[in-house]
């Protein structure tokens, strides 16, 4: 792989699901990886597999709405690794998580508040205490996992389309300004992706009679796709097997 190998990776929501298989695939072409989730028992069995193929990880055990320790991993990861040249912002989710979905005139301020802090300020978070060492070292890749639920909305998810949609905005915003030191930043806009626990489901998209329903390895691979370029910047790459192309038929 072109710029990976012997990288520093930070994943965030590593512990399962599409963060599980990007913090993988990183360790699988050489980088160090550093695994943030807020369930110990997770990240540690994801350590353990990236150990079991020799490779080397650090486990980051937090919430990303903690900043605080957020920025004390982070200082960790730098006094155990030099540095960290990729930062992918996968924790999220919605008021789901929380058993807590309802239609937006009905959503309690709490809910309203994990939702944002969850998704939005835990990415700003973890941009804001890798980029002093990024922009030390003239080089860096952040890229945030936001939901075609930004662009198209979803029902029930109110605060989760808008805070989704706001990490795009910030993305750009961010490309702008940290482009001087050669960081790239990033969004990927992911549709219906299986995850753990969940029934197998028919695939959702234009993709013919062989298109299948998203796995957790199409947004692995958009990610590393992401974390080689070099002159991409400020956008948003939508992987969704076309389910936000519109109707096929009118």
């Amino acid at each position: 792989m072109k710029d990976i190998k012997n990288k520093v990776v930070m994943v965030t929501g590593a512990g399962a699901n599409i963060g599980r298989e990007i913090a993988l695939a990183f360790a699988r072409t050489g980088a160090a990886v550093i695994l943030c989730d807020y369930k110990e028992e997770n990240a540690r069995a994801v350590k353990a597999e990236i150990e079991a193929m020799g490779g080397e990880a650090m486990l980051a055990v937090c919430d990303v709405r903690d900043r605080e320790k957020i920025f004390a991993y982070v200082e960790e990861a730098i006094g155990r690794f030099g540095r960290i040249d990729v930062l992918v912002n996968n924790a999220g989710g919605s008021a789901g998580l929380l058993g807590k979905l309802t239609r937006f005139v009905d959503a309690e301020p709490e809910t309203l508040d994990f939702v944002i802090d969850t998704n939005l300020k835990g990415a700003m978070h973890c941009a804001q205490a890798v980029l002093p060492s990024m922009i030390k070292n003239e080089y860096g890749k952040i890229i945030n996992i936001s939901s075609i639920a930004a662009l198209v909305g979803l029902f029930d998810r109110v605060d989760y389309a808008a805070a989704k949609a706001a990490m795009i905005g910030m993305a750009k915003a961010l490309a702008m300004e940290v482009g001087q030191y050669n960081i790239c930043v990033n969004c990927i806009s992911p549709g219906a992706i299986w995850r753990e626990g969940c029934a197998p489901f028919e695939h959702m998209t234009y993709m013919g009679k062989n298109g299948h329903g998203g796995q957790p390895k199409d947004i692995a691979d958009a990610v590393l796709f992401l974390a080689e370029q070099d002159y991409i910047t400020g956008e948003n790459l939508v992987v969704d097997g076309g389910r936000t192309l519109g109707p096929s038929h009118i």
